[in-house]
């Protein structure tokens, strides 16, 4: 073949375009062979479709794409299964979500939750006004317990400036750790007991500034403590003299109420990357049923920042709390409500609840680097102290580090596989929640 013929084949095959996007020989000179190949090619081209990938192929894409999977939209009347870790030690617990936002076109929102772990916890909570969310997303109500604030803030990407609600809790925790309270609590005192909690409360709040929200609340919270279904590990009143364990021998009532300022700025509340959150919270307890041995005011700060390093793929977060229970004179605060670390949110290298005190103190660093949309890596070191009484100096800062792995949207922390190490070894968590 002559240099010649062979340009022409390759200007037949390659260059000229048809309409339908196929090769064209149309005012080209080529030789009997070539116009066969020619011809092949385009017929071959008349039925060139679009690759449609098979189902897995896309459901693959959409995660690489950062979309949130299929199947977290699948409903049944506004019935979402979901499975969660609903609590300290609860492991895996199976359920549904309820969500009716803008009932009828109004701002009259509906929505609810019930999860029972494969522990024996339950889990239920119920909330009815105009509860704050975006377009059709998922209100952000916490379901444990450890946060300083309730994410249920008014954000700047709300439906509506304000939120006016009513809400229901229960909550069954079978297996609850304790190990005495104050910095000097040892890990060979470990026991367990039993937590019931119901609470009926109101709550309202106005935005006030573009990122700013201020809040109240105002209801009834009762407890009732037993003997924990661990059966490895001793009772409360067996290791220590029910004497030294505030709130042990009676659980009143409590009307609790407070308020709280919340400033938010993240891009996206459960996937920030940049942005911060500064909480200031007060809360009171006060207890029914005549008395004020277990009254106690609450104070708490949060402030978490997250710093955009270069780029969105790189993330440094950081967070600092703070707490501190004030009882009445001659009062304690109960066991039961003391802040504590040790957590998959705080201490993660500490067993849950590990150390208890009217005084905390928390800092935590986490860098994350998006691999993909998807997947994200992180290293994290975290590092706490807590005080037994209001008026004790904070003891030593216990301090873990760790690794971890997340699986993501572009909007939510989907999966959070997290390794730390501390002093008193290491801890793999598996978690359906961020960090902070």
């Amino acid at each position: 073949m002559s240099f010649s013929a062979a340009a022409a084949a390759w200007f037949a095959l390659a260059a000229p375009v048809s309409p339908a996007g196929c090769a064209s020989s149309d005012g080209i000179e080529i030789g009997p062979r070539l116009a066969q190949w020619v011809e092949k090619r385009q017929a071959k081209c008349q039925q060139l479709r679009p690759y449609e990938g098979t189902f897995l192929e896309k459901q693959i894409l959409a995660f690489e794409k950062a979309e949130r999977p299929s199947i977290t939209r699948l409903n049944l009347l506004g019935l979402y299964p979901r499975l969660e870790s609903v609590d300290h030690r609860s492991q895996y617990a199976p359920g549904l979500r309820l969500w009716q936002p803008d009932l009828g076109g109004s701002r009259l929102d509906l929505s609810g939750s019930a999860f029972w772990s494969f522990q024996g916890y339950q889990y239920y909570d119920a909330q009815v006004g105009a509860v704050p969310h975006h377009g059709q997303a998922f209100p952000l109500l916490a379901t444990k317990n450890d946060d300083v604030f309730e994410l249920a803030n008014v954000r700047s990407d709300a439906n509506a400036p304000y939120m006016l609600y009513g809400s229901f809790l229960y909550r069954w925790a079978p297996k609850y750790d304790y190990f005495g309270i104050g910095p000097d609590s040892r890990e060979e005192d470990q026991a367990d007991f039993r937590l019931q909690e119901t609470l009926y409360e109101g709550v309202a709040g106005y935005r006030v500034l573009p990122r700013l929200t201020l809040s109240g609340r105002f209801g009834l919270d009762s407890f009732s403590i037993g003997e924990g279904t661990d059966d490895e590990l001793p009772a409360i009143d067996a290791v220590f003299p029910p004497e030294t364990v505030p709130g042990l021998a009676e659980q009143p009532d409590f009307v609790r109420y407070g308020a709280a300022a919340i400033f938010d700025s993240r891009d996206f509340a459960e996937n920030p990357h940049r942005g911060a959150v500064l909480a200031a919270t007060w809360q009171r307890y006060d207890q029914r049923g005549g008395g004020d041995d277990q009254s106690f005011n609450q104070l708490a700060a949060d402030v978490r920042l997250y710093l955009t390093l270069g780029s969105r793929q790189r993330v440094l977060a950081l967070r600092g709390y703070a707490s501190q229970d004030d009882p009445a004179d001659g009062a304690r605060v109960p066991f039961y409500l003391l802040s504590y670390l040790g957590s998959s949110h705080t201490l993660r290298a500490f067993a849950s609840q590990r150390f208890r005190g009217e005084r905390l103190a928390l800092a935590q660093a986490e860098y994350r680097w998006e691999a993909s949309p998807v997947i994200e890596l992180a290293a994290f070191v975290d590092s706490g102290a807590v005080a037994a009484t209001r008026d004790d100096s904070l003891g030593s800062f216990r301090t873990d580090g760790g690794i971890g792995l997340r699986v993501k949207s572009h909007e939510a922390t989907l999966l959070r596989f997290d390794f730390a190490w501390g002093s008193e070894g290491g801890s793999f968590l598996f978690r359906f929640s961020p960090v902070f």
